[in-house]
């Protein structure tokens, strides 16, 4: 998405914040001399360290860990100096992968384990550091390369660009926008829980974007879908409902990590459910009416229901919601409800001293072939 105005720009500077508050990895798409650089640097005046890497400057080794020879005999994988200076941070932390484009497939394959493990050779990173990218699209990029799908999986991708509104503004006035980061929000936990029952209903009625690689290079280097992006996009989501951000900067979020076709979809399926509470389910399950309600509806109203057992479970929730996959299976079909009971008598979700109301009786042919019947 293109940035215009002052609200743009604002929008993609909160969008890349709550990805840095997240610690979930971001990489920032612009022309060289935008201001990538200076607004993630600008973190430090807020308490945050920030480890600034030109990427061109540093070997795989830099990533993966130096091999050294130990007194015993083995081989240790050394960590390098950045590594070891985030380690030592006793507070948030940003390690900021700047000129990525610049980064050859070997270097690109280093990082990976970094970006995703928090592993620097032989060093684990506290999970207080934070991965950022800048990069000039390859065609622009000082001998730039096109990003490997591995590579950019593993980051929300965000256009950026200064508007001449902020520019105009800052040179006169000296003040340039900072990065705003914050603190992890109270309620994300059951945000978070409800935005991945969003994604979990959308892929059950969409399941070819559950994992979509682009066939040229130039778009596999960018967002798209896969299990991971997926995850990424819940809980960015999430987190932009904690913070109260706007609906432009949410899409943003979920754009940067699945691409924008795919969020368009998923945000207009989302918008037109329309779910009841799951909590007001479980307080009266008899009272629950699923009568006219689509599958897809059906299945993540249920998945709510789940979610919200495995927040709180009680022999008594645990129960009801067995009811509620028996009503609605009788009322819409077994087909939406059928997962959901699987999920439910799995080990880990049904308390110890649960017991299986006779309502199930609906489901035992599906549950014998899964081997899952209760008392079998």
């Amino acid at each position: 998405m293109a940035i215009r105005t002052r609200t743009d720009y604002e929008n993609a500077l909160q969008a890349v914040g709550i990805c840095v508050s997240a610690r979930i990895p971001v990489l920032l798409w612009g022309n060289p001399g935008e201001g990538k650089t200076a607004v993630i640097e600008s973190a430090a005046g807020q308490g945050w360290h920030v480890e600034t890497l030109i990427i061109s400057h540093y070997e795989p080794s830099d990533f993966a860990g130096l091999p050294v020879v130990t007194s015993d005999g083995s081989v240790d994988l050394a960590p390098p100096g950045w590594a070891k200076r985030l380690a030592a941070v006793d507070g948030p932390a940003i390690a900021f992968f700047d000129e990525f484009s610049t980064a050859s497939p070997a270097l690109q394959a280093a990082a990976l384990r970094p970006l995703t493990h928090y592993e620097v050779g032989s060093l684990q990173l506290p999970k207080t550091v934070s991965f950022v990218a800048a990069a000039n699209p390859a065609d622009v990029a000082a001998a730039g390369w096109e990003l490997a799908a591995p590579t950019a999986s593993r980051f929300v991708h965000v256009d950026w660009s200064l508007p001449l509104e902020v520019y105009a503004e800052g040179l006169v006035t000296g003040h340039w926008p900072s990065l705003p980061v914050c603190e992890r929000p109270a309620d994300l936990d059951v945000l978070t829980s409800d935005e991945l029952v969003l994604v979990s209903g959308f892929l059950r009625a969409r399941e070819s974007q559950l994992s979509s690689i682009p066939a040229d290079a130039a778009s596999r280097g960018r967002a798209f879908p896969t299990p991971r992006t997926w995850d990424y996009a819940a809980r960015l989501s999430a987190f932009a409902r904690a913070v109260k951000a706007t609906p432009d900067v949410r899409r943003l979020l979920i754009a940067g990590c699945v691409g924008e076709a795919v969020a368009h979809e998923f945000l207009s399926w989302a918008s037109a459910l329309d779910l009841p509470d799951p909590e007001h389910l479980l307080s009266a399950p008899e009272l629950a009416i699923f009568t006219g309600m689509r599958p897809d509806r059906v299945y993540v109203t249920l998945q709510g229901v789940l979610a919200a057992v495995s927040r709180d479970r009680t022999p008594q929730r645990w129960s009801d919601a067995i009811r509620l996959c028996a009503i609605a299976g009788e009322q819409c079909g077994l087909d939406p409800a059928v997962p959901i009971v699987r999920s439910l008598l799995r080990g880990g979700v049904r308390p110890s001293a649960a017991p299986v109301p006779p309502e199930i009786k609906v489901f035992a042919p599906a549950l014998a072939l899964a081997g899952l019947l209760p008392g079998s």
